[in-house]
């Protein structure tokens, strides 16, 4: 059993049949740096079934979101994830009291999309946590779905990054027929976190320009 599987919830989040998505229509790390050390290369399998279940929770409406994983002895650790855990989106706390209002002093984008943003139940994700320390395998990184941005990583999505994690990987269904894949190298410190009611910003969706953001390749194994 998967921690795919361990982790579903309702019929939006479980996992889905990964053999339904054909990756080749998929736009795939469209740019990245030159450093080989730092290109992610992902099975086949597993940007399937994030394309895959993605597309499904697009199409409820909903913004997914969730965590990618990897064996810690594995080769090329962290850049080398073979599964994906999907958060469960229809217990996203983005627009619980005083939390809507930290989203939509970033903007007014985020006052007109109350879809823009995600913030994880930590109940969830604490026995998600649990089960992924119990299996012998790690976090390497975060993931979410860009439901009408392309597949950046903006300013709102950098002060959200845990700093613990290395990389984050963006998608876009901004045309759901033809998604975008992009894996971004991160560098932050663990106090440069979070988002306040009183930031009173605008375009936080745009896409970060620090030189501690930059675009990586990704490899996708095992596709022709």
């Amino acid at each position: 059993m998967t921690m795919t599987d361990q982790t579903s919830v309702d019929e939006v989040s479980c996992r889905a049949d990964y053999r339904s998505w054909n990756t080749s229509s998929a736009i795939v790390s469209g740019e990245g740096n030159c450093y080989a050390a730092e290109a992610v290369q992902m099975p086949e399998e597993v940007l399937t079934r994030i394309l895959d279940q993605a597309e499904r929770v697009h199409r409820a409406g909903l913004k997914a979101f969730g965590l990618l994983l990897a064996e810690p002895a594995a080769p090329r650790h962290p850049y080398h994830p073979t599964d994906v855990v999907f958060l469960n989106p229809r217990t996203n706390h983005r627009n619980d009291p005083g939390i809507r209002d930290a989203f939509e002093a970033q903007g007014r984008y985020f006052r007109e999309f109350d879809d823009a943003g995600f913030v994880a139940d930590p109940t969830e994700l604490l026995h998600v946590c649990r089960a992924i320390e119990d299996s012998g395998r790690e976090i390497v990184a975060p993931f979410h779905i860009h439901r009408r941005q392309p597949a950046s990583f903006s300013l709102i999505d950098y002060r959200l990054h845990n700093a613990a994690f290395a990389w984050h990987l963006s998608v876009s269904l901004r045309d759901p027929r033809r998604p975008a894949v992009q894996p971004f190298r991160v560098r932050k410190q663990p106090d440069d976190f979070g988002i306040t009611e009183h930031d009173h910003l605008e375009g936080s969706e745009l896409a970060y320009d620090g030189p501690e953001v930059y675009p990586i390749s990704l490899i996708v194994q095992g596709s022709p």
